[in-house]
């Protein structure tokens, strides 16, 4: 059986809030057990300060965007699809793996998803208001179905017994209506499911539903089984579990899945229906981290490679050629990491490279039986102008003892050519807090990094992709309790190993990131000079309790918050993080801050963004604060992203003497004029020859 899970935990809690020991990778892959030992930075440290510096790189080169999308390996391994180009100058192309020759197929209207029939003859192209067809013989195309505008639609691949067909759902949240269907290369369809919502499903030799995954009321996963009689259910999931179908024995007596075991990390399983008896397939040997999720072969679904995103990306082979090619993968890119899709038994692989250091994904084609690997794609991609490896900055792994013995995990990035203990250090925390960071590329860290300031990132007690144990060991303190002690520690022990100058800290983040910032710059007020928070939460509290009783909103969200430890009806827990909210301490703030929100936010209301920001000016504190009219909580606006990156590097250079960031262009200034509702944070923005005097504070009520 073939099919696809369609939820996971890493993006499973979006809708929550939409707010002294060092090891090196290396060290961590290898411990045969948890994690343990006292290891030190100082190899890191050295090597990194050995590099040659980078050169200064303008802000927006950052955010340049690739001109290579939607890259994808045909089932047969012959061809790759890909989009070059954005918006209405995208176009289609195919290349053939053999020849390397690439054929352009047609010009495309705007944004794009590719689909492979399984017989890679034919594309399907997902586009806004519905799907078309695409020969890959000829490049003939023509609409295949519209979308309702009213229902939220979606595609993914077939079965082997229906190679020049497409699977297509559509969901209703007004009615709740669920449909699944197959749909063929004329546009017919045909009904597979209707009922609940399906949050994964498995396919029959047949092509029929085998298994099917719902949520219940309670939030709970329910996996059923297609019998003689009708569904019958085999299992339940945990509301904070994986459980992920990944395949099913052809007569359905066994079931793969990515389950929680034994309540924590996610692994490979095999269930026996029938005895009820599971067996492991595959977990972390380091006993160290989730599988993110299971690659498979393009037909038959076989697994072949599991999936690690801690510490660092990586793969392990679950069968003997997948396990060579492992080895071979492991042995070309270290810890640049890359993702796997593959063909037909494994024969090809196309690989993605990514990593810190790659501004842009890089496209590699593997011969499982010459064990070869080129480089597919090299014009096009430099057609996009991805920066220069050499001087990007490698982001590294790290693991540190908090203060009650725990270890928890992170990330670093280093300035190269640098003396790591004269560093500005910043530390950049993530939203949910049931999220995660990585060592993905990202803008931000990249550009801090080449203005000199090494960027700390703490995967604190509640962050995803290390077990369950570790994502719910924090519980409800998530006020000045054990998650803001796991960022303050990491902070203290990067100086302990000669990481960062302590008079020149800052902190920042968005989301629950912002409310940490917040935590820290009321709670640790000496610790940082200065705190940039872009959608906070001055009231977790508040916050959590707002978006629990939201109309429309998901009826059981209060159950998993009660299974990650937080209890909205327990009074004495919800007052003890109520006590610790920033909004009932402005008084004890005493270093800048620069507060970023969205008038348009519908999880932290802009209001009580305002409110607290009027009470630290009440309080004659150094705030500043950007209001954009038409954002919401999730920065997109290119402007906001724009002034974001300004005013950071306005504050590193005014409160760690960074370096002066290039002047706005007329768009950017005249933004900042309109947007800044406050800023004594940043009093010297425009009191410069030719320009207004500072902006006036938001008048108090």
């Amino acid at each position: 059986m073939m099919g696809l899970g369609l939820g996971h935990r890493y993006c499973l809690w979006r809708a929550v809030v939409a707010l002294a020991a060092g090891l090196t990778l290396e060290q961590a892959l290898a411990a045969p057990g948890a994690v343990t030992g006292t290891l030190t930075l100082a190899p890191l440290l050295a090597r990194n300060a050995a590099l040659p510096p980078a050169p200064r790189i303008p802000s927006d080169a950052f955010e340049r965007r690739p001109r290579l999308h939607a890259v994808r390996l045909s089932p047969d391994g012959a061809s790759v699809a890909y989009l070059d180009g954005e918006g209405a100058k995208a176009s289609l192309h195919v290349l053939d793996t053999r020849t390397q020759v690439t054929r352009r197929l047609l010009t495309l209207p705007g944004q794009v998803a590719l689909f492979w029939s399984g017989d890679s003859s034919t594309l399907f192209l997902v586009m806004q208001d519905g799907v078309s067809l695409v020969s890959v013989v000829d490049g003939t195309s023509y609409k295949l179905a519209a979308f309702d505008g009213r229902a939220e639609h979606r595609l993914f691949p077939a079965d082997a017994a229906h190679a020049r067909h497409v699977l297509m759902s559509s969901y209703h949240a007004a009615s709740g209506a669920y449909r699944l269907e197959r749909m063929d290369t004329q546009g017919q369809r045909e009904l597979l499911y209707q009922g609940e919502q399906l949050s994964g499903f498995l396919l029959d030799a047949t092509g029929r539903l085998g298994f099917a995954m719902t949520v219940a009321s309670d939030g709970m996963r329910s996996i059923a089984r297609r019998q003689a009689a009708g569904w019958q259910e085999v299992l339940r999931c945990q509301r904070v579990d994986d459980c992920t179908l990944v395949a099913a024995a052809p007569d359905a007596s066994r079931l793969s899945m990515l389950m929680a075991q034994h309540g924590d990390r996610s692994v490979l399983v095999e269930i026996d229906l029938a005895q009820g008896k599971r067996r492991v397939v595959h977990a972390d040997h380091a006993a160290l981290a989730d599988i993110r999720r299971v690659i498979s072969d393009a037909d038959q679904g076989t697994p072949l490679f599991a999936l690690f995103e801690s510490p660092m990306l990586h793969h392990a082979g679950l069968t003997r050629l997948a396990r060579r090619a492992v080895v071979d993968i492991d042995r070309q890119f270290g810890q640049g990491g890359v993702f796997i899709e593959a063909a037909r038994g494994g024969a090809t692989l196309l690989l993605t490279e990514s990593g810190s250091r790659l501004s842009q994904d890089r496209y590699w084609l593997y011969d499982s039986v010459r064990r070869s690997t080129r480089e597919i794609l090299q014009a096009q991609r430099a057609a996009g102008q991805p920066l220069p490896p050499g001087q990007l900055a490698q982001t590294s792994a790290i693991h540190y003892r908090a203060s009650d013995g725990v270890l928890v995990h992170g990330y670093l990035t280093l300035p190269p050519g640098k003396v790591a203990a004269s560093m500005p250090l910043l530390t950049l925390v993530h939203g949910g807090p049931w999220e995660r960071s990585n060592a993905a590329y990202a803008p931000l860290v990249q550009l801090l990094a080449n203005r000199g300031v090494a960027v700390f990132q703490p995967n604190f007690r509640a962050s995803v992709g290390y077990g369950l144990h570790y994502m719910t060991a924090a519980g409800g303190d998530l006020g000045n309790g054990r998650v803001q002690a796991d960022i303050v520690d990491g902070v203290r022990w990067l100086l302990r190993q000669g990481v960062g100058n302590r008079q020149r800290l800052a902190i920042a983040g968005h989301s629950f990131g912002g409310y940490a910032t917040l935590l820290a710059l009321t709670h640790t007020p000496r610790l940082f000079q200065f705190g940039m928070a872009i959608a906070p939460s001055a009231d977790f509290a508040r916050t959590l309790r707002t978006i629990a009783s939201a109309p429309g909103g998901d009826p059981a969200l209060p159950l998993r918050l009660q299974d990650l430890g937080v209890d909205l009806q327990d009074g004495a827990a919800m007052w003890t993080l109520e006590a610790a909210a920033p909004v009932r301490h402005t008084d004890q703030v005493s270093k800048s801050l620069l507060i970023m929100a969205g008038a348009r936010d519908s999880t932290v209301q802009i209001t009580s963004v305002t409110d607290y920001v009027a009470r630290l000016q009440l309080s004659g504190k150094s705030v500043s604060l950007l209001v954009d009219p038409e954002e919401g909580h999730n920065p997109r606006l290119p402007l906001y992203r724009q002034a974001a990156v300004y005013l950071l590097e306005q504050l590193l250079q005014q409160h760690l003497g960074g370096p002066a960031p290039a002047a706005p262009g007329a768009q950017l200034e005249t933004y900042l004029r309109q947007t800044l509702k406050a800023n004594r944070a940043l009093p010297a923005l425009f009191a410069v020859p030719g320009r207004d005097a500072p902006l006036k504070p938001i008048k108090v009520p």
